[in-house]
């Protein structure tokens, strides 16, 4: 329980230096850019007019640090970036790549170690000359921890086209090994419901065979217990997993959404109603 209340203290005072950081009237902030090496890289070195361009964060993370997903769990800040695009371009959403459970014992939390690309689709300007080149850049802030928590900053270029054409296969697979770890849409025949009972939601899912396995990573904060183990039923068309619920969940909830991770890694985003108290 201290080393909890210690890393949430750590987590509190590096996001709200990261806050103050993106908050253009602050002063300026003094950034450890240490155990991390931070680089945007294209998945194409050519782009045409009015189609969708896949441009990604790349982070190389030393052993034993890591970073964080859209729902950090118990502690953590994800990765935050504003891009600097040439007129008519738009920058979409992070594409976040399926995350693992990180930590121990009464602090879980939700991210990455390793080798983590981060993909966001950018739309091209419907303007753009064929093989003119342009300049991306942008500004990331992140919190990448071990113990300790570090805030921490990388202001990244890229230029399309590259005059190093040749890495151009290498980050056509990179993209694609890590668009294919992006949990994917819940078919339409499948079902995902959740009944409300004590202090556990019983998540039910109906793929149409037996599951195995099963996990469950919360797209929301404080709703179930993120150290709690997932109990994982398998049943003749799918399989139930029995969640704790957080102690920071003061109301009921109408849906449950979530990555459900089935089986050789098959990764879902599901958003399931839930039923009331029995």
């Amino acid at each position: 329980m201290v080393l909890f209340f210690l890393k949430r203290l750590s987590v509190l005072l590096a996001t709200l230096i990261l806050a103050l950081a993106f908050n253009p009237c602050a002063s300026a902030q003094s950034f450890a850019i240490t155990h991390a090496k931070v680089d945007l890289v294209a998945e194409s070195n050519s782009i045409q007019a009015g189609k969708t361009a896949w441009i990604g964060v790349l982070f190389d993370l030393e052993k034993g640090w890591h970073i964080y997903w859209e729902n950090p769990g118990d502690s953590g800040e994800p990765p935050k970036v504003q891009w600097q695009l040439p007129a008519g371009f738009h920058a979409g959403e992070v594409r976040w790549p399926t995350p693992v459970r990180l930590g121990t014992g009464t602090v879980i939390d939700y991210g990455y170690e390793g080798r983590v690309l981060l993909p966001v689709p950018v739309q091209v300007s419907a303007d753009y000359t064929p093989g003119k080149a342009v300049m991306v850049s942008a500004d990331i802030r992140y919190l990448i921890c071990r113990e300790v928590c570090i805030p921490a900053k990388a202001q990244a270029k890229l230029s399309i086209p590259s005059a190093n054409a040749s890495s151009d296969a290498t980050n056509r697979e990179l993209f694609r090994s890590t668009l294919d770890r992006v949990p994917k849409v819940w078919p339409s025949g499948w079902k995902a419901q959740v009944s409300d009972s004590a202090g556990f939601f019983l998540l039910s899912l109906e793929t149409g065979a037996s599951e195995a396995k099963a996990a469950f990573f919360p797209l929301e904060e404080d709703q179930i217990d993120n150290p709690a183990a997932q109990s994982v039923m398998p049943t003749p068309r799918g399989v139930q997993i029995k969640l704790k619920k957080s102690d920071q969940l003061l109301k009921p909830i109408g849906m449950l959404k979530g990555v459900v991770v089935l089986g050789s890694g098959r990764a879902y985003e599901i958003t399931a109603p839930v039923a009331g108290k029995k």
